[in-house]
C-alpha cells in the first residue's frame, strides 16, 4: 500500500505555510469594501479554491436565476442555516461576485450556468454583517453614520439620499415599511444580504428607545417581516439571511434568540427557500479540494479495500472494531474521504464542531492544513491515511486551536502532563510509554491513542470520549499488533493523570485523577522519611524464627561469631547493592563480615552460620519510590479536612490505592531483596566461598508476611540446610566432614557447632537431626555414646539411650573408648534393681498382687530418671506410654524452686492432658505468717494461680511442697520420639533437681489405682 506521500500533493500555499488566519475568515463585509484577502476577494481565485456543493449551486441558480431573470418564479427569499463555520458566509461571498457580474464563465462553469450570469453593474446590492453594527455608536460612513439594519441598507442602496429616506427611522430605531424599499430599489434587480442576523438580535434586545417602551430586537423583527414581504412582492429582489442553529452559535442565549425569530420564521416560513450551504458528506471534497492540488482515486480505492481486509481479518480474531467496519459503506467512505480517514473527519464534523467556539467548515481547515504541512515535513513511513493521531499536539498552534480558541485552556495540562511536553528534556506519559516501543521498532502507539481520546473528549457532554471499539477503529492500520495496542492503552490507564475509563469510554478530563494529586503527595515525602519508614518495613518483614535477622550492619562486629541460631544478615540497600550481571562476587561489605568479626577483625570462626540478603541495584530506586507513594496515600487518608473535598466515590478508591500500596510495597521490598548469598565449599575462593542465588519471581510474588520462609525453602532447595523433615545425615560422612583430625574424642556440643564452622556441611536447624545421626553412628560403630552421669557407654549392642547435646556428653572413637576402659551397655549383664519394686532382689511376690497394672518407675536428675525410664521400656519391649507422673517433694527453698520450673515446663512438653496435684505450705518471716494451698485439678485451672503461688514461694523464708503433673497420651508417647526427648531437655536445660518419675505402658491394662508417688 502506498504512503499519501506517494498518492497525494497539497497545495502550495499549504506546504508553504503561507494560509493565514484571515484566509479561513470569510468576511462578506470587507468583500463588499473590497479589502478582503484575495482567497475571497478575487472572484478566480475564490471558486478555484472552493468546492462547488450542492447547496452552494442551489443558491447561485436560486439567486441568479431571479436576478437575471431567467427563472422569475425562483425564491426571493433565502434562509441560509447550519452550524457556525459552516459555509453560510462563503456562499453569500459567492453570490456576491456573480451578482456583480464580469466573472469569466469559465470559472465557473461547475458552479452554475453561463445564462444565469447578469452583466456587471445591473444588479443593486447590498449586504449587512451583524457583528460589524454598532447599535450604540453606529457605523460611521463619512456623511453618513448609521445605527440599524434598515439604515445601513438604505445607504448602501442610495448613499446619503437612499438615508435620508430612512434617516428618522434609523435615528429612532423603528422599523420602515415597504415603501422605503420601493423607492430604493423599485423594479431594478437588487440582491439583499443579511449575515449573522441572530448575533444582532442579541445585542439589539438591549437598546431600548421611546422611554423604553420597546427594543431594538422587537423592531428589527418587524423589519424583517416588512423586507420579506416587499421582496416576496418584487419580480427581481432577492433576499438572502443567515441564521446559525441557536444551539452551536451561542450557546445559552438560543433559546432568547428562538423566541424572538419565531415571527419572523412564521411570517416567511412559506415564502422562503432553506438552504445548507454544505452537506454532511461534503465536508471531506470541501476539505480536500481546498487543501490538495491532486488526489490520486485509485490509491484511495486500493487504500479502502487494504483497510477493509485488514479490518475483516481482524474481527475474525476476535479484536473489538465496530461492525460497520466491514461494511460496504465504510469502504466506499472511505475512498471518498481519502487521504483522510472518516474517523478523522467524522469526529471533527460531528463533536468538535458542536462545540460553540468551533467553526465547522472553517476550524476544520485550519487544523488539517497545519497537520498536512507537518505530516509533508516529517512523512512518516507508515502513514497510509491521516488519522485523529496525526494531529500534533506538540504543536503549540495545534494545541491552541484545540484549547484556548475552543474556550477549553484547561486542556492545555492536559496535553503538557499526558500527551506531549513543551518542556526540553521532560517526556509527558504517553511519551514516556512509547520510548519502549519506538526502541522496539514500533510506532508511537500510546501518542496515537492519547491524541485520539483527546479529540473524544474535547466535547462536554453526554457524547464526551469514544468506546473502546470506534478507538480501534481510528487507531489501527495493517500491519498493526492489537495486543499491542491493548498494552499501551492499559499503560495510559496506570500511568497518566488525566487519562479515565467509566467501563464505556475513555476520555480525558480536565480534573487530575487520584493518582496525579497522590503523584504530587509524593513530592512532599522526603527520601529521608520513606527510607526511615522502608527500614522499619523491612526488619517486620524477615522476622525471628529459624533465623536470627541482623539487620543493616555497618561492621564485621555488628555480627556475633557464634554457633547458635543461623543468622540473615540483611544488608541495607545504601551501604551495598548488587546488579544481576555481576551478582556472582558478593559485595566487599559481605565478604568483611563473612570473614571478619569483632573490634579486632579476628577470623570469624563460625561462617557457616550466616546468610545474606542484598538488594538489587536496579530495584532500590523503586523501592524507595514505592515507600514515598505509601506514605503519600497515608498522608492523604489521614488529613480529614482535605478528604472531606473528596467524593465517596474517589474516597473509597484512595482507601483501595492505600490498600494496594501496602502490598506494593512489601512486593517491591522482596523483589530488590532477592540476591542471596550463602556458605559453599564449592563457591569460587574469589567469591570468599559465598554461593549466590537468585530468588526466583514466584518466590517474590508469595510476599508471605514471614520472608524468612522464602529464604528457608531456597536453601532448602539448595540442600544448604537440615530440616526435621529431611533424612538424616549418615554418621560416617558427618565423622568425615565434622570431627577434627587426630581427635580421638569430641563433645556432642562441639559437633553441633563443627556444623556452624564446616561450609561442607549443611546449616543445622533441628538439632533433633544431630540426635538422630549420634543414635545412627551408636548403632554403626562409628563412635561410642558416654553420657556424664550413666558411667556407662553406648555402643551396638546397646538399647538406644537419651541424646544430651552438652560439653559433658562425650562421643570416642571405638578404638579410643577400648583404650580408655569405658564399659559399653549391653555388652555383658548388669545387676539392675527389679524395675517394679525398685529392689536388686525382686519381692513383687511378696506386694500387692491385686494390683495387675505395669508401672515403670525412676527417680534422680531429669536426665538420669528420663534416661532410666528409656532403658525400662528398652528391657520390656514397650515402645509407647500411656501416661507420665512426674513429682517433685521436698523442703525448702530448693524443692519450691523446682516446683516452679516444672510449672514453666508443661507447655513445653508438646500435647498431652496435664492434671496437677498440689499441696504447698509456706511460712514467711518471724510474724507467723502462713499460706496453705491444696490444688487438684486442669493445667488450664491451675495457671490462674500459678502467677501467686510462684511469687509467694519465692517470697517464703520457709515451704513445704509436693507438686505432681500426671500427662496423659491419648495416641502414646513414643520413647523414641522428639517429644520424649523435648521432655527431658527441657527439664533439664531448666535446672531441675531430683524428680521421680512414673510412667504406664501404652498398652499395659489400667486397674484405675493411682501412681504411688
Amino acid at each position: 500500500m502506498k504512503t499519501i506521500f506517494e498518492t497525494c500533493q497539497p497545495r502550495d500555499e499549504v506546504l508553504r505555510g503561507t494560509l493565514r488566519e484571515q484566509q479561513f475568515a470569510a468576511s462578506l463585509t470587507k468583500v463588499l469594501r473590497g479589502s478582503a484577502d484575495h482567497v475571497y476577494g478575487d472572484p478566480r481565485t475564490f471558486f478555484a479554491n472552493t468546492y462547488p456543493t450542492s447547496g452552494l449551486k442551489s443558491l447561485l441558480a436560486e439567486g441568479l436565476g431571479r436576478l437575471s431573470g431567467v427563472s422569475p418564479t425562483s425564491a426571493a427569499v433565502i434562509r441560509l442555516e447550519t452550524s457556525f463555520g459552516g459555509g453560510k458566509t462563503h456562499n453569500l461571498i459567492g453570490l456576491y461576485h456573480l451578482a456583480r457580474g464580469g466573472v469569466d464563465p469559465k470559472w465557473v462553469d461547475n458552479f452554475v450556468a453561463e445564462r444565469l450570469l447578469p452583466r456587471p453593474g445591473t444588479v443593486k446590492i447590498a449586504g449587512v454583517v451583524g457583528p460589524d453594527l454598532d447599535v450604540a455608536d453606529g457605523v460611521d460612513h463619512g456623511d453618513v453614520r448609521t445605527f440599524t439594519l434598515w439604515g445601513e441598507l438604505a445607504y448602501q442602496l442610495g448613499g446619503k439620499p437612499g438615508y435620508e429616506l430612512v434617516r428618522k427611522s434609523d435615528e429612532q430605531r423603528v422599523a420602515p415599511g415597504t415603501q422605503v424599499w420601493e423607492k430604493l430599489i423599485g423594479d431594478q434587480p437588487a440582491l439583499l444580504m443579511i449575515d449573522e442576523i441572530a448575533y444582532y438580535l442579541r445585542v439589539a434586545r438591549g437598546a431600548k428607545y421611546q422611554a423604553g417602551e420597546s427594543h431594538l430586537a422587537e423592531q428589527t423583527v418587524a423589519f424583517l417581516m416588512s423586507l420579506i414581504k416587499f421582496a416576496s412582492e418584487s419580480q427581481r429582489t432577492v433576499f438572502v439571511y443567515t441564521l446559525a442553529d441557536s444551539a452551536d452559535a451561542f450557546g445559552k442565549e438560543s433559546d432568547d434568540l428562538r423566541a424572538e425569530l419565531a415571527e419572523a420564521r412564521s411570517v416567511s416560513a412559506r415564502q422562503e427557500h432553506v438552504l445548507t450551504p454544505s452537506a454532511e458528506n461534503e465536508i471531506s471534497a470541501i476539505v480536500t479540494h481546498r487543501l490538495f492540488a491532486r488526489v490520486d482515486r485509485r490509491a484511495a480505492e486500493d487504500a479502502a479495500k487494504q483497510y477493509a481486509d485488514f479490518y475483516v481479518r481482524q474481527i475474525d480474531k476476535g479484536v473489538n472494531l465496530p461492525q460497520r467496519a466491514v461494511r460496504a459503506e465504510y469502504q466506499a467512505e472511505m475512498v471518498q474521504d481519502y487521504p483522510f480517514h472518516p474517523e478523522l473527519l467524522t469526529t471533527l464534523n460531528r463533536k468538535t464542531s458542536t462545540i460553540p467556539n468551533f467553526q465547522r467548515t472553517r476550524g476544520v481547515l485550519r487544523l488539517l492544513a497545519q497537520t498536512v504541512r507537518k505530516l509533508w515535513e516529517q512523512k512518516p513511513a507508515d502513514c497510509y491515511l491521516i488519522c485523529p493521531h496525526h494531529l500534533d499536539l506538540a504543536d503549540d498552534q495545534v494545541a491552541n486551536d484545540l484549547t484556548s480558541r475552543l474556550d477549553r485552556p484547561q486542556y492545555k495540562q492536559v496535553i503538557e502532563a499526558d500527551i506531549a511536553s513543551p518542556r526540553q528534556g521532560t517526556l509527558a506519559h504517553a511519551q514516556e510509554i512509547d520510548r519502549e516501543w519506538i526502541e522496539a521498532g514500533k510506532p508511537p502507539y500510546a501518542r496515537r491513542l492519547a491524541a485520539t481520546v483527546f479529540l473524544h473528549s474535547l466535547v462536554q457532554t453526554g457524547q464526551s470520549g469514544v468506546d473502546p471499539a470506534d478507538l480501534n477503529l481510528a487507531v489501527l492500520q495493517p500491519g498493526d499488533d492489537p495486543g499491542l495496542i491493548e498494552k499501551a492503552i492499559q499503560r495510559l490507564a496506570d500511568r497518566c493523570w488525566f487519562f479515565d475509563y467509566d467501563g464505556h469510554r475513555y476520555r480525558f478530563k480536565t480534573e487530575p485523577a487520584l493518582r496525579k494529586i497522590v503523584d504530587d503527595e509524593m513530592g512532599l515525602v522526603g527520601k529521608i522519611t520513606a527510607k526511615s519508614m522502608l527500614d522499619e518495613r523491612i526488619r517486620k518483614i524477615w522476622k525471628k524464627g529459624i533465623f536470627t535477622p541482623v539487620f543493616f550492619p555497618p561492621e564485621a562486629a555488628d555480627v556475633d561469631d557464634d554457633a547458635q541460631a543461623p543468622k540473615l544478615v540483611v544488608i541495607h540497600y545504601d551501604a551495598a547493592q548488587v546488579s544481576s550481571p555481576h551478582a556472582a562476587t558478593p559485595p566487599p561489605l559481605v565478604l568483611k563480615i563473612f570473614e571478619r568479626k569483632g573490634s579486632q577483625e579476628e577470623y570469624r570462626t563460625y561462617k557457616n552460620n550466616l546468610v545474606f540478603l542484598v538488594a538489587d541495584a536496579d530495584q532500590v530506586e523503586r523501592m524507595v519510590e514505592v515507600a514515598q507513594r505509601y506514605l503519600a496515600l497515608q498522608r492523604i487518608l489521614h488529613d480529614f479536612d482535605r478528604m472531606r473535598d473528596f467524593t465517596k466515590e474517589q474516597k473509597d478508591k484512595l482507601k483501595k490505592m492505600a490498600e494496594a500500596a501496602e502490598l506494593d510495597l512489601r512486593v517491591a521490598i522482596t523483589k530488590a531483596y532477592r540476591h542471596l548469598y550463602y556458605p559453599s565449599a564449592d563457591a569460587p575462593k574469589r567469591a570468599g566461598n559465598l554461593a549466590h542465588y537468585l530468588l526466583q519471581a514466584e518466590e517474590q510474588g508469595e510476599v508471605e508476611r514471614d520472608q524468612s520462609e522464602v529464604v528457608l525453602r531456597a536453601l532448602k532447595m539448595l540442600e544448604k540446610v537440615l530440616t526435621a523433615d529431611d533424612q538424616p545425615l549418615n554418621a560416617a560422612y558427618v565423622q568425615a566432614k565434622a570431627w577434627p583430625p587426630n581427635a580421638a574424642s569430641l563433645s556432642t556440643e562441639e559437633l553441633r557447632r563443627a556444623f556452624a564452622q564446616r561450609l561442607g556441611l549443611k546449616m543445622l536447624l533441628d538439632i533433633n537431626q544431630l540426635k538422630r545421626t549420634i543414635r545412627d553412628g551408636i548403632r554403626q560403630g562409628v563412635w561410642v555414646y558416654y553420657p556424664p552421669d550413666e558411667g556407662v557407654g553406648y555402643g551396638p549392642p546397646s538399647p538406644a539411650p537419651l541424646i544430651e547435646i552438652s560439653d559433658s556428653a562425650i562421643l570416642y572413637k571405638p578404638e579410643e573408648a577400648q583404650r580408655v576402659g569405658i564399659k559399653i551397655k549391653g555388652d555383658e549383664p548388669i545387676t539392675e534393681p527389679c524395675p517394679l519394686c525398685g529392689q536388686s532382689t525382686c519381692i513383687c511376690d511378696q506386694q500387692d498382687h491385686g494390683r495387675t497394672e505395669q508401672v515403670f518407675r525412676a527417680e534422680g536428675t531429669p536426665a538420669q530418671a528420663f534416661q532410666k525410664l528409656a532403658d525400662l521400656c528398652e528391657d520390656q519391649k514397650v515402645r509407647s506410654l500411656r501416661r507420665l507422673a512426674i513429682c517433685i517433694e521436698g523442703l525448702g527453698k530448693d524443692p519450691a524452686r523446682d516446683a516452679r520450673a516444672l510449672g514453666l515446663a508443661i507447655p513445653q512438653m508438646g500435647k498431652a492432658n496435664f492434671h496437677l496435684d498440689q499441696r504447698l505450705v509456706l511460712e514467711f518471716g518471724s510474724d507467723g505468717e502462713k499460706f496453705f494451698l491444696e490444688f487438684a485439678g486442669s493445667w488450664a485451672r491451675y495457671q490462674r494461680i500459678k502467677t501467686l503461688t510462684d511469687a509467694l514461694s519465692q517470697e517464703a523464708t520457709k515451704a513445704n511442697v509436693r507438686l505432681l503433673v500426671k500427662a496423659d497420651f491419648d495416641g502414646g508417647l513414643d520413647v523414641a520420639s522428639d517429644q520424649f526427648h523435648t521432655i527431658r531437655e527441657v527439664l533439664t536445660n531448666l535446672g531441675i533437681g531430683r524428680i521421680l518419675v512414673e510412667a504406664e505402658p501404652l498398652q499395659a491394662e489400667s486397674n484405675h489405682g493411682r501412681p504411688t508417688v
